[in-house]
């Protein structure tokens, strides 16, 4: 019969509840060593409520601590071993999100509004400060949180007062995993600026002679912005054929502003993928026309671009597999991975019937240590996606495709709405 351990890989403190241990009793803990093991029946990171604060509850196997068999401990001292393999943390649970700050803004111990918490329920955050986080939520069974994003700091440093979960408001905030927005989703019609030739990006709407250096600034073709607006013209006429933009997110601000113009010769607006501004021209080219960024792959003689399907009249491109094309596979193999992959992930997108957004496909080594992939990851060979679609939980989209989908699907226990889908081995985690 299989047998499932609790190893503890750093001094830690078993507890009677998923609390830092100042709020806990001394009946309520107890310390155990790195290095000591314990047979346990079953464990679990999160239930129908939500994550506990980054803690894993599990039930002891033909023994008791103080009487109770069943005990929380912090996941980042401790591995789960079912039949002499590691089970926790797997590819999902070492997932690291990151949460930036985006103005300056209050974190708070309660979702309720500053002015209802006392002082000692409130700590003040910078713009642009960010934090690695254990989880995150935005909903538990009760509702939402009023609008507040509820977290658990990852890393003790980051405690503010010894306590590791905190609110903060969404408007102020947003939480990234592998350089992708997660929450608050992405809408699929909001606008994004395409750059489809090198040009300049100006303060204002005139030649680039008119203007001084710090009013311009040098962007390449195939680059991709988010956008919060746009227009081509106001109530005094048109901007000279240029584009007025405001950028999404403050990460991407450009000399630290967010508006700024751009020839409309050289750039296009689009809208789910669709080309709003300029119109484009009536043409009947034999062949498709791509604007994005280009590059070669293993075992191709072609050019590919970031705005091409990677199946012909399909739905994810090479810019989604490859960021945007700053990953490009190392091999031939790699390549045909992705296409297997993109082959099943359009079965998919059919079946939901709206976009996807892909926050994360092909990642080279070093991008899947910074991000807390696991070693053997299927994102190393392309063979896996991590997903999201707007007004679906990750749990949801499983529920989904799981009759059909042939190979691996997992929640991730730190981001509660990706889904992640591989061509690995037919397998399941995280319900």
């Amino acid at each position: 019969m299989a047998e499932q351990f609790l190893r503890v890989i750093e001094d830690t403190v078993f507890k009677l509840r998923p609390e830092q241990t100042a709020q806990l009793s001394e009946q309520e803990q107890y310390a155990v060593a790195a290095g000591s093991t314990f047979e346990i029946q079953s464990y679990a990171y999160a239930d129908a409520t939500g994550d506990f604060n980054g803690h894993v509850r599990f039930a002891l196997a033909n023994t008791a601590i103080q009487g109770f068999n069943t005990w929380y401990a912090y996941s980042l001292h401790i591995q789960i071993d079912f039949d002499g393999q590691v089970v926790y943390p797997n590819e999902d649970q070492t997932a690291i999100p990151i949460l930036r700050i985006t103005r300056s803004t209050l974190l708070k111990r309660r979702p309720l509004d500053a002015a209802m918490l006392p002082e000692d329920e409130k700590a003040a955050a910078a713009p642009n400060q960010s934090y690695a986080l254990l989880a995150y939520a935005y909903a538990d069974t009760q509702g939402d949180f009023s609008s507040h994003i509820k977290f658990t700091f990852r890393y003790q440093q980051d405690y503010i007062r010894g306590l590791n979960t905190w609110f903060v408001y969404e408007k102020h905030a947003y939480v990234e995993f592998d350089r992708q927005v997660v929450y608050p989703p992405e809408d699929p019609n909001a606008p994004v600026l395409r750059i489809t030739a090198n040009t300049l990006l100006k303060r204002r709407p005139l030649q680039s002679t008119a203007l001084s250096s710090e009013e311009t600034y040098s962007i390449p073709a195939g680059t991709v912005l988010k956008l919060h607006s746009y227009a081509y013209a106001d109530a005094n006429g048109d901007f000279n054929n240029h584009i007025k933009f405001a950028l999404r997110y403050e990460q991407d601000y450009i000399k630290q502003l967010s508006t700024w113009y751009v020839y409309e010769g050289h750039a296009q607006v689009e809208r789910n993928g669709k080309v709003v501004y300029p119109l484009p021209q009536p043409t009947t080219p034999s062949t498709p026309i791509y604007t994005g960024r280009s590059f070669k792959l293993p075992g191709n003689i072609s050019t590919f671009y970031s705005d091409q399907p990677i199946i012909p009249g399909g739905s994810f491109t090479w810019g989604e597999a490859t960021k945007d094309g700053t990953r490009i596979p190392p091999t031939e193999n790699i390549v045909n991975n992705i296409i297997g992959l993109a082959r099943q992930l359009q079965r998919a997108r059919e079946q939901i019937g709206q976009p996807f957004q892909v926050n994360s496909w092909y990642r080279p080594p070093a991008v899947n240590r910074a991000v807390g992939g696991a070693s053997q990851s299927y994102h190393l060979t392309g063979k896996a996606a991590d997903l999201q679609v707007e007004g679906y939980s990750g749990r949801r989209l499983a529920n989904v495709v799981m009759s059909w989908w042939p190979g691996g699907i997992g929640i991730y226990s730190t981001i509660p709405n990706l889904l992640h889908l591989d061509t690995g081995p037919r397998r399941f985690w995280g319900f």
